[in-house]
């Protein structure tokens, strides 16, 4: 069995995976962003079928930093019960903390920026993009599963890294419009950002098999592995 510990990074309470080889190096961590209403341990499930193609990956799922407004029990990355300027607002609140992880981690584990990937799902793939889009250099790669591109038209002053980013949308998602996926891929190539997109047929809100391994391909793809 992995073992997987709690701890506190930049005050959000996060679930660590660590190597099941504690003798080995890590090269590369990937890190979880749950859903509006779930939390860390939502996603971490993931790192069991992924290990198995990356062994030496470091996982983290951090629990988002508020209660969700509508679940007291889950957690959320910003509110979405405000109209939608506040909403595309939203991700901003969230991103210091998540930038202080990642530091966290370069710091910690000797890892570059380029070798940590994001995999965010819902408001999770919301807050990777957005965070993904604005560092000072370039992730490994970002994967939005059923997630969306905030406030698009903003992008272009405000991109200041340009990871590759893997879009995975099912066309028959009621929560998260499936057009937020033409958008997202038609935006981020504006910006010179290099998209894959996986269109999934007859799914609605959520991950499905084929778009999962296609990210565990993305990440083979993106490391040089």
């Amino acid at each position: 069995m992995p073992t997987i510990i709690r701890q506190t990074i930049a005050g959000l309470s996060t679930l660590t995976r660590q190597l099941d080889d504690s003798s080995a190096k890590p090269d590369k961590a990937i890190i979880f962003l749950h859903g509006w209403g779930a939390d860390g341990a939502d996603l971490m499930d993931l790192s069991n079928v992924i290990a198995m193609a990356h062994p030496t990956a470091l996982f983290y799922a951090p629990d988002g930093p508020e209660p969700c407004s509508a679940n007291p029990m889950g957690r959320q990355w910003f509110a979405l019960d405000g109209d939608q300027a506040s909403i595309d607002r939203g991700p901003d609140q969230a991103m210091p903390a998540l930038k202080e992880m990642l530091d966290h981690i370069t710091s910690t584990t000797g890892l570059g920026l380029n070798r940590i990937w994001l995999l965010g799902f819902s408001q999770g793939g919301m807050m990777a993009l957005h965070i993904g889009t604005r560092l000072a250099e370039n992730l490994g790669g970002v994967m939005s599963f059923s997630g969306a591109l905030l406030a698009p038209d903003q992008l272009a002053k405000s991109i200041t890294s340009r990871p590759p980013v893997l879009l995975v949308h099912g066309e028959d998602d009621q929560v998260v419009p499936f057009q937020a996926l033409a958008i997202a891929e038609a935006v981020l190539a504006q910006n010179d950002v290099t998209v894959t997109s996986l269109p999934r047929p007859g799914l609605d809100h959520g991950i499905d098999q084929d778009g999962f391994q296609r990210a565990i391909a993305f990440i083979e793809e993106t490391s040089g592995d």
